[in-house]
């Protein structure tokens, strides 16, 4: 039984949604944590770890983390930039995956390889020309 592209398109179109649901969610709630995301994860990477980072990095990036997440969510919409929003996709969970490795969080690694096959799925299957092109239904 071969699969039709059209199929194929959709599927791409629901993984990508849900990539950007997952996206728009963490970041919207990051933001409107009352600095409670920053403030966990910034006092975590200060603990005595391994690997150590320097904190005004650490910070940085605990700062930038929720725009990250929702400019990140909005570009995965676009058509014409789906391949760089993917690999940004990618570089963004490896970041969080390095993160979570340097606080030795083994279960939260393991768990971040599935969004990273998620962006594999998407960046192997067709994408339709639009958001609105008709769905296959047979």
């Amino acid at each position: 039984m071969m699969i039709s592209k059209h199929r194929l398109q959709d599927a791409e179109r629901i993984a990508r949604l849900t990539m950007i649901i997952i996206l728009l969610t963490a970041g919207t709630s990051k933001l409107f944590s009352n600095h409670g995301f920053y403030q966990y994860y910034s006092d975590l990477f200060q603990t005595d770890l391994r690997i150590t980072l320097p904190a005004t990095l650490v910070n940085l990036y605990l700062s930038a983390v929720p725009f990250i997440e929702i400019g990140l969510g909005l570009a995965l919409f676009s058509n014409r930039y789906r391949t760089i929003a993917i690999y940004t996709w990618f570089g963004f969970m490896l970041s969080l995956l390095f993160g979570h490795y340097v606080l030795q969080e083994w279960s939260s690694v393991n768990q971040m390889l599935g969004y990273i096959f998620l962006g594999l799925i998407v960046l192997i299957l067709p994408a339709h020309g639009s958001w609105f092109a008709k769905p296959d239904l047979h």
